[in-house]
């Protein structure tokens, strides 16, 4: 692959939770850039008082300082890949076209993109946040982390997890609930990944998200054995084999020469009419 890529982790994680997919393009000749999100108070101890401050827009304004940077480095723009609140930002990114293409997995659904029961959620935190009724600090429960999260790793991969979470903002958590994204203002190739078995973020929604960008030409895969941590469950390799070769073929400097399909445990479909399973 001649462009790096930017990775970015979603709530209460770091880049090292991408492991797996770095060493898989770094493998095949990209560069690879995972950053953890203000590390300065995202941490595993006691989380400092200035966590509870902390915005989404600060962490859009770091990741655009990195990918400003990786550009600066390598002399070509990034391709940038999201995870869950990584997903939304990546959302946020491509609308600025600050990236040569974009990757959503599993990704927060923006404004627009949610259904009844979604909205419903974000209503209901945006009124007990104006009430001071929300954790200022967040730290991800076991039930949640076993159950939802992690429903679909290994002991192995759900051990190194568990080990690996840090504090995260309740602030930032909030602005989830109002984030809007234009989808007209996006210039640049975008690919959605759903995976069927996500309790965190349902299939049902990552469908919506998806259906929303392709009106402006956008790719959708869901992969019907996987979870919300499609990076570190079983099989991991085909969803990365399938995001690289995206990226090869929607994002080289001869990529409108390449067309893009995928087969076998995951598959190009309409979200429209939902994901065929695979063969």
């Amino acid at each position: 692959m001649s462009f790096p890529v930017v990775m970015v982790h979603g709530m209460c994680c770091t880049g090292d939770v991408w492991h797996n997919f770095r060493s898989f393009f770094e493998s095949r000749g990209a560069h690879v850039s995972t950053p953890t999100l203000r590390p300065d108070v995202r941490v595993r101890s006691a989380a400092p008082k200035a966590l509870k401050q902390v915005r989404l827009a600060s962490y859009l304004e770091q990741l655009t300082a990195e990918i400003a940077e990786v550009q600066r480095r390598t002399g070509e723009t990034p391709a940038l890949i999201g995870h869950s609140m990584g997903g939304l930002l990546a959302q946020q990114l491509a609308e600025r076209n600050l990236v040569r293409a974009a990757v959503f997995i599993s990704p927060t659904a923006p404004v627009g993109a949610r259904d009844a029961k979604t909205r419903f959620f974000w209503s209901t935190i945006r009124l007990f946040g104006a009430l001071g009724m929300t954790p200022g600090v967040i730290r991800p429960g076991p039930r949640v982390t076993h159950g939802v999260v992690l429903n679909m790793a290994d002991d192995k991969a759900a051990d190194r997890a568990r080990q690996g979470f840090v504090a995260e903002s309740g602030r930032a958590f909030r602005d989830f609930a109002t984030a809007r994204i234009d989808e007209t203002r996006i210039k640049i190739p975008v690919l959605t990944v759903a995976a069927r078995r996500d309790r965190m973020v349902p299939a049902r929604l990552t469908r919506l998200t998806a259906k929303k960008y392709a009106a402006i030409g956008g790719d959708f895969i869901e992969y019907p054995t996987h979870g919300h941590w499609l990076y570190d469950e079983p099989g991991w390799e085909k969803p990365a084999g399938d995001i690289f070769e995206w990226l090869h073929a929607k994002a080289s400097p001869s990529a409108s020469q390449r067309p893009f399909s995928s087969n076998g445990s995951g598959e190009a479909t309409s979200p429209t009419h939902g994901a065929a399973p695979a063969r």
